[in-house]
């Protein structure tokens, strides 16, 4: 497993170094306005609250920006959410930038009743990158830096996030490569660690529901390592149908504390109609394939489901997917379970599975939300877990100089029971936060972050060192970016 991880990094070193997806690429609007708000399951990179998603360069609040938008052309199957719609660039650039913060945090070992509070230090740099060549359009994006405490009972933190997409558009057909790898020194789902002008614990995934490994529980504090994969082909049957099929790779694994770790395979196949110019429906077949290392579990699930989509260039874009979800384990889930020549127990479950997104654009203010349930990996701490996720935001542009933003999200897992001394553990986690950002200038911008982390276990059961049945933690933040305005090449 670690001989895998270790070729993981060093692929991933190497994307940075060539290529790759402007996963950050809302934060600095000027830098990519191709990527379309994506609230998927793991978010890995701040909410934007400088302005709008679809603010011209200039911050003019009367322009027009749906003028400047061409339709999404995503599947509606596809791996990537629907999106308001795309910039039509035609150069390539790239955009360095620079973030510095101080951070106070109220609980940073997730302990009971804690009231050691403790500061930390944030500094960040990375580069976006956005480039076109013939058939393919290339985008990437690199962050990295630390959270340095100034107390010695709390470690310091490694943040390095790497985004990387490329699209090789043909007359009938399209060919995408996603990527994206994430290693922190918490769960992602919530992680206000990151320095940006940013909303804490929100973001773009830029990958949909099914093509990532899922960490919606807030873990104890130590490094892990998220990544996934997924290529995708579209090809047009006729100007209104089209088939797609997505397969790829994801993986969690943490290093300093003694989890779960787990990979999943995954595949899709999609029949896609375009009823009008607006609307859409599909049906859609997909299959995932967890695989524990340090457990004796392994979790099949096939999901089929019909989907519709509504799209309205730089003012709405929605989903919703629904369908039945088969399981079957080689441990037992439920009370109904089989037991092969080997020992090794069985079961399968009929569950239900619902996926759904949308994003409203109106004059200053940008507002998300989505809704997913289904079967996942247990974040770590579960073998297993029947999901809920919940999570919102809302952004406004109030003045020229004067950005607001709020975000909210809730997570809901139930676990699967291991054999016949396993209990069912169930995780409710709720975060909060608020930003206020003032740009200065055309490269330079202040802020100011507050976040509320919540998280209940239903048993006095717990697993790894620093949690606790009930959790509570506030995270104030002031900070600067910069950001150089982008550079043709």
């Amino acid at each position: 497993m670690m001989r895998g991880l270790k070729y993981i990094l060093l692929a991933a070193l190497g994307a940075v170094a060539l290529n790759g997806t402007a996963a950050r690429a809302q934060q600095q609007q000027t830098t990519d306005p191709q990527q379309g708000q994506q609230q998927g399951q793991q978010p890995t990179a701040p909410i934007p609250a400088i302005r709008s998603p679809l603010a011209g360069a200039t911050g003019d609040l009367d322009v027009d920006d749906s003028q400047q938008l061409t339709p999404d052309t995503r599947s509606l199957t596809g791996a990537e959410d629907l999106s308001l719609g795309t910039m039509a660039l035609s150069h390539s650039y790239w955009q360095p930038h620079l973030s510095v913060a101080a951070t106070v945090d109220s609980n940073p070992l997730y302990s009971t009743g804690s009231s050691d509070w403790t500061t930390w230090s944030s500094l960040l740099g990375g580069v976006d990158i956005h480039h076109i060549s013939g058939t393919s359009d290339m985008l990437v994006s690199y962050t990295g830096g630390g959270m340095f405490s100034n107390s010695g009972d709390a470690e310091n933190g490694i943040i390095q996030q790497l985004g990387f997409q490329d699209k090789f558009s043909f007359r009938r057909s399209t060919f995408s490569v996603f990527e994206q790898l994430g290693y922190l020194p918490e769960s992602s789902f919530g992680f206000a660690g990151a320095a940006g002008a940013g909303l804490p614990g929100g973001g773009s995934s830029g990958l949909g529901t099914g093509f990532t490994p899922g960490q919606s529980i807030l873990t104890p504090r130590g490094q892990n390592l998220t990544s996934s994969t997924a290529i995708e082909y579209d090809n047009k049957l006729t100007p209104r149908a089209s088939l797609t099929f997505v397969g790829g790779y994801s993986l969690l694994h943490y290093f300093e504390n003694d989890l779960a770790n787990y990979g999943g395979v995954n595949f899709q196949a999609g029949y896609n109609y375009q009823l009008t110019r607006k609307d859409t429906i599909a049906v859609s077949y997909l299959f995932n394939g967890i695989r524990y290392n340090n457990l004796n579990q392994s979790i099949n699930a096939n999901t089929i489901q019909g989907s519709y989509g509504r799209r309205v260039t730089g003012r709405l874009a929605f989903q919703i997917a629904a369908g039945p979800q088969f399981v079957s384990s080689t441990s037992p889930i439920t009370s109904t379970t089989s037991t092969s020549g080997s020992g090794t127990s069985s079961v399968s479950a009929l569950y239900w599975s619902l996926n759904s997104s949308v994003h409203y654009q109106l004059r200053r203010a940008s507002l998300s939300a989505s809704y997913n349930h289904g079967v996942t990996g247990g974040s770590g701490l579960l073998a297993g877990a029947e999901t809920d996720i919940v999570s919102g935001s809302v952004s406004e542009q109030v003045t020229r100089t004067f950005n607001l933003a709020w975000n909210a999200g809730y997570s809901r897992n139930k676990g699967f029971g291991l054999g016949t001394t396993g209990t069912s553990q169930t995780y409710g986690y709720w975060y909060t936060g608020v930003n206020v950002a003032h740009p200065i200038g055309r490269s330079l911008d202040v802020f100011a972050n507050y976040q509320l982390q919540y998280q209940n276990i239903n048993d006095n059961t717990c697993v790894g060192t620093g949690c606790a049945t009930s959790v509570i933690r506030n995270q104030i933040a002031f900070g600067v970016n910069l950001h150089k305005q982008p550079i043709p090449f």
